[in-house]
């Protein structure tokens, strides 16, 4: 192929400017070493750092700049799971065995619990700052006196911790990873695993990929393999220019490492939830940046557009009348927490769960506004400062931008979305959300709930050679993502210790060079006219329709023609003209691989569901070849032959490398 500079025509006047890169598509790069980490966000750092200190060679591939790529690269307000440390009221045992838990795969909620505080501490070692070491917060509720660490929600037992420094997670995690030697890769799409033999549910012995810079090919063998690359994303939302379409995570997500494991014959689980009805849609308000009693914002005060205060109450509906009293529990609770998928003895206090019904009679006038200035000063700044400043895409669009146009907590109120009154009601109150029932029948996507990969006791997904942490494990939040990666990258180096390079097939590779430059070599095709944008938009539209709230088997066969049709005919008339349009479109055939997996995920559930599937049961699926196989395990199979008995045991056997024959 040509190997000169890409020139493309900008939008505005005449001028062509070269890519600024050398681009030569024909270049072969090859790389080998012992664990390759795919994805450097917070789980992909941590795992890289765990096993780069177990003394092996470490490669991290990133699509992004790792210094701050990833859904944390913009910062952390709060560190949830904490259970594990010295003054926690419950065990990490005790956890699991809470009334009205509903835990789902019980052993991963287990290892993040049980590792997650471990992580904190180990990333504080690394120089992320989290403690009140100047006094700023002296006296104040959220302040632990003792530990000078900063309690998050529940002010009375120490689970939960505000992050001061949550902003420089990732250029601290990347620092530390180049320090233990690990190669980082940066600005790379991985596009496909490599197996050994190049056999569907062979070992991993490697990936594959495009610079987005050069175009340059790259090769990575490995011994073994951890798939890192974040969130199922943008699959039913097809732009990001809509107006008001915030992505909490990662733009760079759109489900790469699912779609190539998938392809490779790797267990999923989860995907028939179809996302979550909590996330990025055209209709949502910049995150944290409106007024907001919860998460971040938890737990500020909201009046009415006539100054009333919204009264609060706990989870039991009794009225809750102070500020303090807010993050505190109430008798028989063990502590409060986050309410978003915890079980609800631990539901932290929240507004009136009957709001909907006052404001249409009338006693509360509409907007609503949070008034962070009847707060405590230094609870004022707990909101407006330590979590508002900390957490992801808030310091300089929200913080920094918010104050330099004037907004002052002290003596200022923000506005609440306006919505219709019975979105105000429910226990989740993350209000930037926007209006529920506009944006329902599309599925939104944000906060997981996308699917993931099977994985088991020690990480490992279903696939030899391949582990998983972060979202693409199912671990979907700032501590999960890094108690994951710790522990995934320490088990995958085990597995490398005691492994061998397997060569790849070149005939794998060559194909897969053969489908990477395809939409290269069709630029100057006069048939070749639609963008990757309208290929995502293309995509985007058949889930929309075909996947929604409403599902049959004969919608989602129908979407899978249209798919069918989209890669038979639209797909091959896309074209890109520099690597970074290459990426963009390769991205869009991730999306319709991801979209494929989907609807035929939602017709094993049905077919499942047909032969009786209960509640308390387990649906995974993989691909063999064109056909997906359903596979349905009991409820606590991961305590059952040939696991341990009891969490704690398993956990154990693990960590010691004793529980190699664990995968099932």
């Amino acid at each position: 192929m040509d190997g000169d500079n890409v020139a493309y025509q900008v939008s505005l006047g005449t001028e062509r400017y070269e890519w600024p890169y050398k681009v030569d598509y024909d270049a072969v790069n090859r790389v080998r070493t012992d664990v390759l980490v795919i994805g450097g966000g917070l789980a992909g750092c941590c795992a890289g750092i765990a096993a780069a200190r177990r003394g092996l060679k470490v490669a991290i591939v990133d699509k992004a700049p790792i210094k701050r790529s990833g859904c944390g690269g913009a910062g952390m307000d709060h560190w949830n799971g904490c259970m594990s440390n010295p003054r926690s009221p419950i065990t990490p045992e005790e956890y699991m065995n809470l009334p009205s838990k509903k835990h789902g795969l019980g052993y991963t909620e287990y290892i993040f619990q049980k590792g997650s505080y471990e992580a904190l501490m180990e990333i504080e070692k690394m120089g992320m700052p989290i403690r009140d070491v100047d006094g700023d917060f002296a006296g104040a509720g959220t302040l632990d006196e003792e530990t000078k660490l900063f309690k998050g929600f529940d002010y009375k037992n120490f689970v939960n911790v505000k992050l001061r420094g949550g902003h420089y997670i990732k250029p601290i995690l990347f620092e530390n990873a180049r320090k233990e030697g690990a190669e980082l890769y940066e600005r790379i799409m991985v596009t496909n695993l490599l197996t050994e033999d190049g056999k569907q549910g062979g070992r991993v012995i490697g990936a594959m990929g495009v610079s987005m810079e050069t175009g340059e090919f790259y090769v990575f063998e490995a011994k073994s393999v951890v798939m890192s690359s974040g969130y199922i994303g943008s699959i039913w939302i097809y732009s990001t220019e809509l107006t008001g379409h915030s992505f909490h995570w990662d733009p760079n997500d759109v489900g790469d490492g699912f779609a190539m494991a998938w392809k490779a014959g790797a267990k999923a689980t989860g995907m028939f939830n179809n996302g979550s009805d909590r996330g990025a849609h055209p209709f949502a308000w910049p995150r944290f940046g409106v007024g907001n009693p919860d998460n971040t914002w938890f737990p500020c005060t909201i009046v009415d557009n006539n100054g009333k205060e919204i009264p609060w109450e706990d989870k039991d509906g009794n009225p809750v009348t102070t500020i303090e009293a807010r993050n505190l529990p109430v008798e028989g609770q063990p502590y409060i927490g986050s309410n978003f998928g915890r079980p609800m003895g631990i539901q932290k206090p929240l507004l009136i769960h009957d709001l909907p019904e006052r404001i249409k009679n009338g006693e509360y006038e509409l907007p609503l506004w949070a008034d962070l200035s009847s707060m405590p000063e230094k609870e004022r700044r707990s909101i407006w400062g330590l979590m508002v400043g900390n957490e992801g895409k808030t310091r300089y669009t929200l913080y920094d931008y918010y104050t330099r146009l004037g907004f002052d907590p002290d003596r200022d109120m923000l506005w609440v979305p306006v919505m219709s009154p019975d979105s105000y009601g429910g226990r989740n109150m993350d209000w930037f959300q926007g209006e529920s029932k506009i944006v329902k029948p599309w599925r939104t996507e944000s906060f997981g709930g996308q699917g993931c990969l099977l994985v088991d006791w020690n990480l490992k997904t279903s696939l030899e050679g391949l582990y998983a942490a972060g979202a693409s494990g199912g671990f979907g939040s700032c501590a999960m993502a890094c108690s994951s990666g710790f522990y995934a990258g320490n088990r995958c180096a085990e597995y490398a210790m005691k492994a061998e390079h397997v060569a790849p097939l070149e005939a794998q590779i060559e194909a897969e060079r053969e489908r990477v430059y395809a939409p290269v070599r069709r630029e100057k095709d006069p048939k070749a006219v639609i963008s990757w944008k309208e290929l995502w938009g293309g995509t985007a539209r058949v889930m929309q329709v075909c996947c929604n709230e409403y599902l049959t088997e004969p919608i989602l066969k129908e979407g899978l023609d249209w798919m069918a049709s989209i890669r038979e005919q639209e797909m091959q008339m896309t074209y890109a003209r520099n690597p970074h349009e290459l990426v963009r479109v390769l991205e869009c055939e991730t999306r319709a691989t991801v979209s494929e997996a989907y609807m035929r995920v939602c017709i094993a559930k049905l077919q499942a569901d047909k032969q009786g599937l209960r509640r308390d049961q387990f649906l995974f699926n993989h691909m063999e070849g064109d056909e997906v196989i359903s596979e349905i395990r009991e409820d606590e199979f991961w305590l059952k032959p040939p696991y341990a008995p009891t969490y704690l045991e398993n956990y154990q056997r693990c960590r010691a490398g004793e529980g190699e024959n664990y995968h099932g």
